[in-house]
């Protein structure tokens, strides 16, 4: 059994409130790509970008260098909008309230109205990206898997997350709606919790099945154990990240004549 005293700082690190750009006490995995880097190339080449699902905006805030004007970014959660509107409106980003998460929700800008559209860890459903995307548009999505830490589910006795969050339905869904993938990876390792603390910040932040996250009065004997399997060494569980680059078609040409099709007609030949 743990003290009181334990208790109490369990109970703070799940009250903590925040995005996850501003969790601490957790290892953030190193993955084969650099989101950064990626919209870094991506951003000065368009005209106007769209950041769907910004959490906080404490990442966004970080590329503000290499940001177009006209750049505006959407939140759905009401804890995380005033901080993303009190982060990025001094920068010039206007941040819109938009729920990704909802099927029926339609994003709040008008059609063709963004050159680079960016997601990361957010839903999204690719019909409305093509749409807010103008002709050559480009999306750029990261997603946590479904496997995503599901030892600690497990663990917990957590619902296990609808299936099909993975890189193979990802491109299907994009490819379906039209758009062409540049580039696509998954990515699978290990993340280690030190103790129980830093797991509650890490479930508080990242909740991607459940923006409640887990009632912790009723997991407490599992967290219990959970701290006696730490005290003889961290607690392993799945690291699953994928990434996506796609491409909207590019806008047809109506001034050059289609050579092609010509083939298909009767050609009158003049006599001499």
């Amino acid at each position: 059994m743990i003290d009181e005293q334990e208790l109490l700082r369990w109970r703070q690190a799940y009250r903590e409130e925040g995005d996850p750009s501003s969790l601490t006490g957790y290892p953030e995995p190193e993955l084969p790509w650099s989101w950064r880097t990626m919209v870094e190339n991506l951003a000065p080449m368009a005209d106007r970008v769209l950041d769907l699902g910004t959490g906080g905006g404490g990442v966004l805030a970080t590329l503000v260098d290499v940001l177009p004007e006209g750049t505006v970014a959407t939140e759905g959660r009401r804890t995380n909008l005033p901080v993303a509107r009190e982060r990025l409106t001094p920068l010039g980003i206007e941040v819109l309230e938009h729920d990704s998460a909802d099927p029926g929700a339609r994003i709040p800008v008008p059609d063709a109205s963004f050159g680079l559209v960016i997601n990361r860890h957010q839903p999204y459903r690719p019909a409305e990206v093509a749409r807010v995307l103008g002709p050559a548009g480009t999306f750029l999505t990261q997603q946590v898997g479904e496997d995503d830490v599901h030892e600690i589910r497990e663990a917990l006795g957590l619902a296990e997350p609808p299936p099909g969050r993975n890189l193979e339905n990802a491109v299907h869904e994009l490819t379906a709606a039209g758009f062409t993938i540049s580039r696509s990876a998954a990515y699978h390792d290990d993340h280690e919790f030190g103790d129980v603390p830093t797991l509650l910040r890490y479930l508080r932040r990242m909740t991607w099945d459940d923006p409640a996250g887990p009632a912790l009065a009723e997991h407490r004997a599992e967290l219990e154990e959970l701290h006696e399997r730490m005290q003889r060494g961290p607690f392993t569980a799945t690291v699953s990240r994928y990434v996506v680059l796609a491409r909207t078609p590019d806008a047809p040409d109506t001034g050059r004549t289609d050579f092609a099709a010509l083939l298909d007609d009767e050609l009158e030949v003049p006599r001499v």
